[in-house]
């Protein structure tokens, strides 16, 4: 994959609209191409990674765990982020993601998000609004059970 074509992969990726092209550009460099063949686990829940995973093609599903009543949610759309947080904490992952046909991914580095962070202190701040977006509307719910409860 060339850089500029990893390049516009990560600038379809929300949370990557955040960089420039350039910016892009300099994380693509860093980045590694993963593949997956159908029934592989991409991370299992509670593994901490090295970084955030963006789906290039493929489908992945983010198993439920089982007896709480969670889903399995489908991850189809080239573009998808998997792991944000990932990018500049090591958090332990949400949910284990299984491989449902052939797929790549890029694996984004934490080491190099945090370089382009420390040069462009703007990118910074806009991971850290993205990621508390993020954050609010995971926890949201639970306020409002608890509220309720």
């Amino acid at each position: 994959m060339q850089l500029d074509d990893t390049a516009h992969i990560l600038g379809s990726a929300d949370f990557f609209s955040i960089c420039n092209l350039e910016q892009r550009r300099m994380l693509a460099f860093a980045s590694d191409r993963v593949r997956l063949a159908t029934g592989e686990t991409l991370f299992e829940k509670g593994q901490v990674t090295d970084g955030a995973y963006v789906l290039v093609s493929g489908e992945l599903v983010a198993k439920g765990t089982p007896g709480t009543g969670e889903k399995d949610v489908a991850i189809i759309h080239p573009g998808t982020v998997m792991g944000q947080l990932a990018l500049i904490t090591r958090h332990p992952r949400r949910a284990t993601i299984v491989c449902v046909s052939t797929a790549e991914l890029l694996l984004v580095p934490r080491s190099a998000f945090s370089k382009l962070m420390e040069q462009f202190p703007d990118v910074a701040r806009r991971a850290v609004e993205l990621i508390r977006n993020d954050i609010g509307a995971y926890v949201a719910p639970l306020r409002e059970a608890v509220r309720k409860g």
